[in-house]
């Protein structure tokens, strides 16, 4: 993929896209940070990562030679919902992965 292309792509995303490619990417990478041990790093990362993700998602465009004039006035109102879609998303696997962990530990799975 080039440089036009990507740009092309990450171009046409909306609220609506942005959201859900943020919410699928947390929701993977959530699989991994679900069985860490310490809570603190556990939820760090199940809240930290859809962060990082929609951060980067939004100011990549300017990282692949887009101009950068505009995109610091619309980063909160994209940045924000695109964070809370990951977040929600992360969370949910969190949960359902621990329960399937202490249903596991209980039951000798």
């Amino acid at each position: 993929m080039t440089t036009s292309h990507a740009l092309e792509l990450l171009h046409s995303l909306s609220l609506a896209s942005g959201a859900l490619v943020v919410a699928g990417i947390s929701f993977v990478l959530a699989f991994f940070s679900a069985p860490l041990k310490a809570p603190a790093f556990r939820w760090a990362a199940a809240l930290g990562a859809p962060v990082l993700v929609a951060y980067a998602l939004y100011w990549s465009p300017v990282w692949l030679g887009d101009d950068p004039s505009e995109y610091s006035i619309w980063a909160l109102i994209c940045i924000v919902p695109w964070s809370l879609s990951g977040a929600l998303a992360s969370a949910s696997v969190h949960l359902v992965v621990r329960r399937f962990m202490r249903f596991e530990k209980r039951h000798g799975g």
